[in-house]
């Protein structure tokens, strides 16, 4: 009796697991193709271009969607099983928590090795053609980057661009700031937008006529002004990409590559970029292995449901997603921008997911 018990409460939660994951992916699918929609297709990208991005990027929204089904699909399976009375039965039949939990916890851990697998080998392969493909677009469709009659703006940089046609620009003001921090201010009747063979540039903009004002950072009444027959501008991948450095990221490598690179550049990449690398090892497994966290969350909640049990933990499983998703990117902001250990803010929200799941665990168990 306890191996058919087994086999259909795992069979239930996947059952369940694959109907969350369903509509996590459908969201955070939906979301890629409006942004794609947003910056690509409305600009007239090449729509095979367009295709091979989002396929590219499912292996990161699977990766995020497979933990947060784990937690509403067990929620919703447990929920069911109350309100139709068949946890109760198991009970009555002598088959206690411990015992249905064990599948249970199973599912979890199958979840959470099947996510990690995809994080840390399709998502690395993924992010870099990713990356590369767009790349691509931006330098072969300079719509994307610059359009006409517009005002584009960069890390370092603002573009006031004029009509457009045939890669020639018929007016252009450029407003940026150089290595040593003066401002300069660039304006031109004419550019002709080129491509670049060089991976660091994205594109360049030739200018006929120029004109450049060079203030002084130091001194505000100090300026130098250059004129220019022909001029040449380029636009640089790492201020339009913000994640282009010219070489891997630490989102494109696995967690294996990420841990020779840390334990042999500790000095070579200093105290900042040693806590993002940091950071990402740890959100390679932090992320995946969530779903086994939130099981142990999820299944003394689910239990909690008296009746309507899939509906109450449909919309419970949400909140709860809501939280630890904003604990999980106000982790990253501040390990980023203010330095906050990489590895703590990481698994972070896991253990506070761990604690609540622990002390609910005990009410039940232990009552």
């Amino acid at each position: 009796m306890k191996k058919t018990l087994f086999l259909y409460i795992t069979k239930e939660m996947l059952l369940y697991f694959f109907i969350s994951f369903l509509f996590f992916f459908l969201i955070f699918f939906v979301n890629q193709i409006l942004l794609m929609a947003e910056e690509i297709l409305a600009k007239k990208a090449p729509i095979q271009d367009v295709f091979l991005l989002i396929i590219y990027a499912l292996p990161s929204i699977i990766a995020t969607s497979a933990p947060f089904a784990a937690l509403v699909g067990t929620l919703m399976g447990i929920g069911r099983m109350v309100s139709d009375r068949e946890i109760l039965s198991m009970n009555t039949l002598g088959v206690s928590l411990r015992f249905i939990m064990l599948p249970v916890l199973l599912v979890g851990v199958f979840i959470s090795l099947l996510s990690f697998a995809t994080n840390d080998i399709l998502l690395p392969a993924g992010t870099i053609q990713f990356n590369r493909l767009y790349r691509k677009i931006l330098t072969s469709t300079p719509a994307l980057e610059i359009e006409s009659n517009a005002i584009k703006r960069n890390e370092r940089a603002i573009v006031v661009t004029g009509t457009i046609k045939n890669s020639i620009m018929d007016k252009i003001l450029v407003v940026d700031t150089d290595e040593d921090g003066n401002k300069r201010v660039i304006a031109a009747p004419e550019a002709i937008i080129t491509k670049s063979t060089e991976d660091a540039i994205l594109m360049s903009l030739t200018m006929k006529d120029s004109s450049l004002a060079i203030f002084n950072r130091k001194d505000k009444q100090k300026y130098d002004f250059v004129t220019s027959d022909t001029s040449k501008y380029n636009i640089l991948a790492k201020n339009v990409l913000p994640a282009y450095t010219g070489s891997i990221t630490p989102r494109e490598m696995s967690s294996r590559d990420l841990f020779t690179e840390i334990k042999g550049n500790k000095e070579e990449l200093g105290t900042r970029k040693l806590n993002m690398f940091i950071m990402e090892f740890h959100k390679k497994f932090a992320i995946p292995f969530g779903a086994f966290f939130f099981v142990i969350l999820a299944f003394p909640l689910g239990l909690t449901a008296k009746t309507n049990g899939q509906s109450v933990g449909f919309i419970l499983g949400l909140f709860i997603a809501v939280f630890y998703w904003a604990m999980l990117i106000g982790g990253q902001t501040l390990s980023l921008r203010l330095g906050f250990n990489g590895m703590f803010m990481m698994w972070l929200p896991n253990t506070v997911i761990l604690i609540f799941g622990v002390m609910f665990l005990g009410k039940k168990f232990f009552k």
